[in-house]
């Protein structure tokens, strides 16, 4: 068989030159062949320990013999009940593909080559491939010790270019969370021409008081909050999140969206999951916390020191060398955590809460391998 041609360069839009492509881990058929009978812990991509809910579960299984059809492009039903569960007008509500998906929209819709995207750094990775890929300019601001967005850098940055200033808040990969009144004089101090970004994936997990980017929609900021049913829902397999904002905004992101991007089985799973949330979600928001916090005190047991986490996970600092070792460690021992290189943090590792059971694995192996010298 005759070599295939090769794409031509020029064909490629040179912006995508800088643009770092998502490096997946590794899958686990291939650690299991790797590791043989030694099981498998995996706590490197912050999805939720538990499966989806009863009615959820429910939900897919009433979906599977309608595979045949469409789904609903406009998640007509999901807005509705989303808007009536949060007290926004459905038609400020955009349901996406994950988060992820919702990131690139916005990019797409707003960013030309030559504009500017502002946001904390270390923090989640896909706001910068999604600036870059339109050839605009992504500007990251450090964070404060504790792991939070720095705010007043935040908004200090700003430019005339600048769009879109995001905040991720409890923050990926370092689980510190803004406060509500910095949030708000945040919002006060950016000149109109920028359009905010809150981004609440991991709002279930914060505790009562602390900031909530629905009730800035609903009093009248002109905001957007993106959410997710991935991590406390347990839908990350079928990724479905889903933001709200200014009037106009779904019509604005109308012409980049494929017309059939979220399947018809995690729309029917997400209306299940917010029908059952307020029985569901508490005790599983709680049990995360626990493992959560108890990984974060084993840890501290062993030496080391996790930044305070208001999210499903904990992020500890240890030296890019060491990150590295622990993580060959860990693997070797079948515990899979996340290295946070990609995130803006070669030298830490972030490490997902999970059950009681994989927190005592994960603590075991982590022992073992700082008592080998690691």
């Amino acid at each position: 068989m005759p070599d295939a041609p090769s794409l031509a360069p020029a064909l490629v839009r040179p912006a995508l030159a800088s643009v770092q492509a998502y490096v997946p881990g590794r899958p686990l058929s291939a650690l299991r062949r790797e590791l043989g009978e030694i099981p498998i812990t995996r706590l490197a991509s912050n999805e939720g320990p538990y499966p989806p809910f009863p009615a959820a579960v429910r939900a897919i299984a009433d979906q599977a013999a309608l595979q045949n059809l469409y789904p609903d492009p406009g998640a007509w039903a999901l807005c509705d009940a989303l808007g009536e569960e949060h007290g926004v007008d459905p038609d400020r509500i955009v349901v996406g593909n994950g988060v992820d998906s919702l990131i690139r929209l916005l990019c797409m819709a707003m960013l030309d080559p030559g504009d500017e995207l502002v946001m904390g750094w270390p923090s989640f990775i896909s706001y910068r491939p999604g600036t870059m890929a339109q050839g605009a300019i992504w500007t990251p601001v450090g964070l404060a010790p504790d792991g939070t967005y720095d705010l007043q850098a935040l908004a200090a940055a700003a430019g005339p270019r600048t769009k879109i200033a995001v905040v991720v808040s409890p923050n990926n990969p370092t689980g510190g969370a803004v406060s509500g009144r910095d949030l708000e004089g945040f919002l006060d101090a950016l000149p109109p021409h920028v359009l905010p970004v809150l981004d609440e994936a991991y709002f279930e997990f914060l505790p009562a008081g602390s900031h909530d980017g629905m009730a800035l929609v609903r009093a009248g900021r002109s905001l957007v909050v993106m959410r997710t049913f991935s991590k406390a829902f347990g839908l990350a397999g079928l990724r479905i999140g889903w933001m709200a904002g200014p009037r106009g905004l779904a019509r604005a992101l109308s012409p980049v969206r494929n017309a059939f991007d979220v399947n018809a089985v995690a729309q029917a799973a997400a209306l299940a999951s917010l029908a059952d949330a307020a029985v569901e979600l508490p005790p599983r928001i709680q049990a995360v916390r626990a493992e959560r916090d108890r990984m974060a005190d084993g840890l501290r047991a062993l030496g080391l020191e996790p930044l305070p986490s208001q999210a499903n996970f904990v992020f500890v600092e240890v030296g890019e060398e060491r990150a590295a070792a622990l993580d060959r460690a860990l693997t070797a021992r079948g515990v899979i955590v996340r290295p946070t290189a990609a995130f803006g943090a070669p030298g830490g590792l972030r490490i997902t809460a999970g059950t009681p059971e994989q927190t005592d694995r994960l603590l075991a192996a982590m022992h073992e391998a700082m008592g080998e010298g690691v």
